[in-house]
């Protein structure tokens, strides 16, 4: 018997998200008045493209509206599975119209972009043979792939999930079904709530970042668009080599530091807060100093959390390694700012590249310096390795995941030494927390569906665009995947590709794909963003049958 989803609630929810991302698109627009922009040029017209956007989000989303707007059934946990999926799948097509309308990119190339904005991802087709250069971009599209970068990175649904009330929603099927790889300590009661709560400490982190930025020598634009991009993890600059062009060693110390928190897990912040609440007072200018957490508390916050020390353990490592890697490989590097540089024996230029590079992979960010196609291959697969792995649940960042990496390396540890004791046993601990049989198997599950995907779309992808190399076609699904946004290929010690092959490095785009491998590339982003799972289970039989 067929399962009675009630779609009119469905769409009556998809109308309302609709509505709300359509009417953003105002913001692109007042940026270009700001920044002088010209909207109609001989080749595009940005001003019509973007208002006509605006306006086919918003008839789509009234037509959605009005056709759930009398339902009374209840919203249950697959109508929050599917309208998360149409969610991601509407609002990145609507993300590809201000693009496409303008006349700037086609619609795949738009799609491409906006999904890639959307999820994070950051891989863009700018800048290749047959696209635009990225600074030659009027400056209201410019922000609006950074504007996509910052409302896909709490995620979309989350975002809008505290005006849900008002259509006769309950947040919680959304909320679980958006952020599947949360950690829900400290979130647990009241969604709603601590959906304002994580929306507030990610305003506040943005708000930093984009002084600071202003205070180091960017525009306010640059500042507010690579703040963005920073707390999303995503990645997309308003330079044509990234923020390595700025060629400033602050700036690229606060976007690490930057990157670095935006893959941390939001739970901890969200606990992080509640230590100063015992110094609320009567009156909010009077705190009871007497109750200021000290620092050791603050600390513990982070520290006694197995996955974030398990993060930071790793990300340290991982600096440490490829600054001897770089250094002792003698290899020359092509920066951002155009000078070649010569690692060997500079201790200090390797340093400052691998610690930018690692917390731009690990968190997903994609953000370059350096030209990684002309690093070491054993820096490189380091590199890979971390983009696979991502940062912490719960984070605006992509990959595995951290607490997954460290639950499989548990199951390794604990199966070797029951090979060797078959009769012992040992419960599975994460820290002091008892990891239960069914979310090991779920990890495991994923983790397995995780592999399946990369190898299968692998092939595809060789399939599909034969100018790419097997590492090329297998980097560009770990960066889709993952969302993580560079990939790799084979290239010699300039930088050049051998076989003419397409440069999607640092520097380089995925413009030059061709429109089915760009379509194919943007659904894995939202597989990839989604964690697999709420994407593939509706199209399961299981999930419309009762």
């Amino acid at each position: 018997m067929w399962n009675r989803i009630d779609f009119a609630i469905v769409a009556k929810v998809l109308g309302f998200f609709v509505m709300a991302f359509s009417l953003t698109m105002v913001f692109p627009l007042l940026v270009g008045l700001w920044r002088s922009e010209r909207f109609v040029t001989a080749d595009r017209n940005t001003l019509v493209g973007t208002l006509a956007a605006l306006g086919v989000g918003l008839v789509i989303g009234f037509v959605l509206w009005l056709v759930g707007r009398r339902s009374q059934g209840e919203f249950y946990r697959r109508e929050g599975i599917l309208t998360v999926a149409l969610v991601w799948l509407l609002v990145g097509a609507l993300g590809a119209m201000p693009f496409a309308f303008s006349g700037v990119l086609s619609f795949a190339d738009g799609f491409f972009e906006s999904v890639s904005g959307l999820t994070t991802t950051g891989s863009s087709v700018l800048g290749s043979n047959v696209t635009p250069a990225i600074q030659s971009m009027p400056p209201s599209l410019l922000f609006w792939r950074s504007w996509l970068h910052w409302l896909g990175g709490l995620g979309i649904v989350v975002v809008f999930l505290a005006f849900l009330p008002a259509l006769g929603v309950t947040e919680k099927t959304l909320f679980q079904a958006e952020v599947a790889g949360v950690s829900k300590e400290g979130l647990r009661p009241r969604i709603r709530h601590s959906t304002f709560m994580l929306l507030k400490i990610y305003i506040v982190i943005t708000t930093i970042l984009v002084l600071t930025f202003f205070l180091l020598g960017m525009n306010v634009f640059e500042a507010v668009c690579h703040a963005f991009a920073t707390i999303a993890t995503g990645g997309f600059s308003t330079k044509n080599y990234s923020i390595g062009e700025f060629n400033s060693v602050a700036i690229e110390v606060t976007a690490t530091i930057g990157m670095f928190l935006a893959a941390t897990n939001f739970g901890l912040y969200h606990r992080f807060v509640n230590e100063f609440r015992p110094m609320r007072g009567e009156r909010w200018w009077k705190p009871r100093w007497d109750h200021f957490p000290t620092p050791r508390k603050l600390w513990n916050v982070f520290w006694q959390d197995p996955e974030w020390r398990f993060y930071a353990t790793m990300v340290g490592a991982a600096m440490v390694f490829l600054t001897l890697v770089l250094a002792l490989s003698g290899e020359t590097v092509n920066g951002a700012d155009g000078i070649v540089r010569d690692y060997e024996g500079d201790w200090g230029r390797c340093a400052r590249d691998a610690t930018f590079q690692t917390a731009s992979l690990v968190s997903s960010t994609g953000f370059a310096n350096s030209n990684l196609l002309q690093w070491p291959h054993l820096a490189q697969a380091t590199i890979i390795l971390l983009m696979i792995v991502g940062g912490c649940s719960g984070s605006t960042g992509g990959g595995i995941k951290m607490a997954r990496a460290l639950v499989l390396l548990k199951l390794i540890g604990r199966s070797l030494r029951r090979f060797i004791r078959p009769r012992s046993v040992e419960p599975l601990r994460i820290g002091k927390e008892a990891i239960d049989l069914e979310t090991a198997d779920r990890i495991v599950a994923l983790s397995a569906c995780w592999m399946v995907i990369l190898g299968l779309g692998t092939l595809v992808l060789i399939v599909l665009e034969p100018r790419l190399d097997f590492v090329g076609s297998f980097t560009s699904m770990v960066t889709a995947l993952c969302n993580m946004g560079p990939a790799f290929v084979l290239a010699d010690a300039s930088g050049a590709t051998f076989h003419n092959a397409i440069d999607i490095g640092s520097f380089g785009s995925f413009g030059e794909f061709s429109p089915s491998s760009k379509t194919f590339m943007a659904f894995v982003m939202i597989l990839g963003r989604l964690e697999i799972y709420t994407a593939l289970i509706i199209v399961m039989p299981g999930f419309w049958k009762d």
